[in-house]
Formats: C-alpha cells, sequence, structure tokens
C-alpha cells in the first residue's frame, strides 16, 4: 500500500487475512478488535468489497500492537497474499510475458498493494536484475511489520509466478530472522541474509527473461486497463500535494516546473496552489525536492549514467549543486548512495 495513496479504495484481501489471523490464530473477537483501534466494524464475512487504505493501515497497526514480537505469524501473514488474490493486479502480473514483465508491473502499480515498502526493479551487469526496497517513510511501529510480512509475500509470489525453478540468487533482508527460522527458510531455495542495509531481491543472471506460462498480450493488456481505472479513480480523489507529485514524475525536468505552469496543468490559480498545498502542511519547492530527489535516486541505479549527467537531466545547472543537495536530501553523497544500492553489500546473520 503507497502511504502517499490512503484516499485510495483497495480490494479487502489483506483485510480479510488480518482477521482470519485475529479470529483464527489469536482466538480474538474481530468486532472487539475493530472497535480498540477506533474504526467501524468491518464485515467482511459477506461479499468482497473494498477497503479504504487509510482503514487498512489502521488494521495493519492494530494487528502489530496485538502480536508484538511474533516476527513468525507476521512472516506466515505475508505468504498467504497469493497473487491470484491480488484481483486485476495478481491476473497481469500472472498473464505478463516473462518475470520481469510481471516484476515491472507490481512496481508500476504498488498503490493497488498492501506494502508500505517502495520497490524499485532494476537490471543490472550479466542480465541479472535486483528488486530493492525503499524503507523511506514508514511509521516505526511497522518497520519490522512490514519487512517480515513482505518476506513471506514477496517469496509467495515469485514462487506463485515460477513454481519451484530457482529464479534468486539470494535475499537480503533489513531486519532479524523470524522466529522458528530454520523451519521457515524451508520456503527459500536461496541464500536468505539479514540485518542488511537495505532489503534486495537478488535474482540469478537472465531469470527476469524467463518465459511465464500463463503470458498472454491480450488478457494482459485488459487486466492492465482495469488496474489503469483503479488507479485513476483514486488519483482524481488524490490530495493536490499528491497529484502535484503524479504530474512531477511525468516531466523530465521536475526542478524546471514552475509553480504557475504547475498550477495550469493542474487547473489551479497559482495562488490556490500554494494555499491547498499550505493547508495540506507542505510547499510547492518541497515537493519539487523531493520529486528530484525520487527522480535522482532512480537514475542513480543505472551505472551507465554519471553524477554529472544526472545533475544536468534533473535540472541542476552545475554538478557541485546536485551534490550538496543529495547529501541534504539522503544524509549521504551520490556516488556513496550508488554504492550502496548496486554493491549488494550486507551483513550476514
Amino acid at each position: 500500500m503507497n502511504p502517499e495513496a490512503l484516499y485510495a479504495a483497495l480490494p479487502d484481501l489483506s483485510a480479510r487475512i488480518i482477521q482470519s489471523a485475529v479470529v483464527n490464530t489469536l482466538n480474538a473477537n474481530w468486532d472487539s478488535f475493530c472497535r480498540h483501534n477506533q474504526i467501524k466494524s468491518l464485515k467482511l464475512d459477506d461479499d468482497p468489497r473494498e477497503v479504504l487504505a487509510k482503514e487498512e493501515l489502521i488494521i495493519q497497526q492494530g494487528f502489530v500492537q496485538l502480536t508484538t514480537g511474533q516476527t513468525d505469524l507476521w512472516f506466515d501473514i505475508g505468504q498467504r497474499y497469493r497473487s491470484i488474490k491480488y484481483g486485476a493486479l495478481g491476473l497481469a502480473m500472472m498473464t505478463a510475458g516473462t518475470l520481469g514483465d510481471a516484476l515491472q508491473i507490481a512496481c508500476k502499480y504498488q498503490a493497488l498493494t498492501f506494502s508500505l515498502i517502495h520497490y524499485r526493479f532494476q537490471t543490472i551487469e550479466n542480465g541479472a536484475a535486483v528488486l530493492v526496497a525503499d524503507h523511506e517513510g514508514i511509521a516505526p511501529d511497522l518497520y519490522e511489520f512490514t519487512q517480515h510480512r513482505d518476506l513471506g509475500a514477496v517469496n509467495t509470489l515469485i514462487r506463485d509466478l515460477m513454481g519451484n525453478e530457482q529464479v534468486l540468487e539470494r535475499v537480503m533482508i533489513a531486519v532479524d530472522a523470524p522466529r522458528n527460522w530454520s523451519e521457515l527458510r524451508r520456503s527459500f531455495n536461496c541464500p536468505v541474509e539479514f540485518n542488511a542495509d537495505r532489503t534486495r531481491w537478488v535474482f540469478l543472471p537472465n531469470a527476469v527473461g524467463k518465459a511465464l506460462p500463463l503470458g498472454d498480450v491480450e488478457l494482459q493488456t485488459l487486466y492492465l486497463t482495469r488496474c489503469d481505472q483503479t488507479i485513476g479513480k483514486a488519483r482524481s480523489d488524490a490530495p493536490l500535494s499528491h497529484r502535484l507529485s503524479m504530474l512531477l514524475g511525468s516531466c523530465p525536468d521536475a526542478g524546471a516546473l514552475q509553480a504557475g505552469d504547475a498550477a495550469r496543468r493542474l487547473a489551479l490559480s497559482e495562488r490556490t496552489l500554494h494555499r491547498r498545498l499550505a493547508d495540506e502542511g507542505t510547499r510547492f519547492s518541497a515537493i519539487v525536492d523531493k520529486a528530484r530527489y525520487d527522480r535522482a535516486c532512480q537514475l542513480l541505479s543505472d551505472p551507465r549514467m554519471t553524477v554529472e549527467s544526472i545533475a544536468f537531466t534533473i535540472g541542476f545547472a552545475e554538478p557541485s549543486s546536485f551534490s550538496r543537495a543529495f547529501k541534504r536530501w539522503s544524509g549521504m553523497g551520490a556516488l556513496e548512495y550508488r554504492r550502496n544500492l548496486l554493491g549488494l553489500g550486507s551483513r550476514t546473520n
């Protein structure tokens, strides 16, 4: 679940999975759970429905409070997120041509998933690829839960797509191993390392080019259209700050877009743009900075691009200005960020 998309309505898959764990594993009352977390009692025993993402977030937080430290249960929860249960998104991934295509679809439509981690799919040397997690912005009380749940969920997704075929070289997770790892590790056919600086799923050379058994261009187009329709509806209801972020994300040179130009594209006056952003607790310059930072991180993942070319691409007149800005954004230099991102180093637990 994209934390910037709390206005979106999601299928009730995740809420149903957590409800099942609350009722059947923890022997707790679901209505009491909802009341304790100050949300209306969600009737999930009837036909499938949509759950507001902000409700989904509260459900996750309440579940973590109820299961503090039960990391093996969090991992088990993740294993219940089967690809077919994601609705149109799951079907779009399953009908993709290759594993790499499916992973790119998953990354593009993350607002339709239930993860607070933002993933980027990147190709690296020798035909290999890596799924890199961005942990920034996750609430501290949800950090470990999200990591352990996604350890189960991402592995389940890959197995749903590829069966028992080995496509992973290794997995690195930025938390301790879950409880009972000696038993849980049987779900993986590759090494898993813990306490890494960043969560990464590293694929074997050429693995992401492997064809999927259900690949079908016509069906994939149909399901992607449905995903786009869902995202489009959510965007129309989005806060202005998110709509502006989406606009800047579509601009090759976000730093060159002036407030007046952005306001016109959003059918607003410049004064209204600034006032509504202030009402949401932010500023135009802050959102531009975030867009430039996101774009810089994306470009730094491509080892063919120099820091100088990246600086010019995102609108800096001088590489030195970009270097200072990037250190202010991330707390480290651009080259250090690139080494951490592509070096794939971690500590093994």
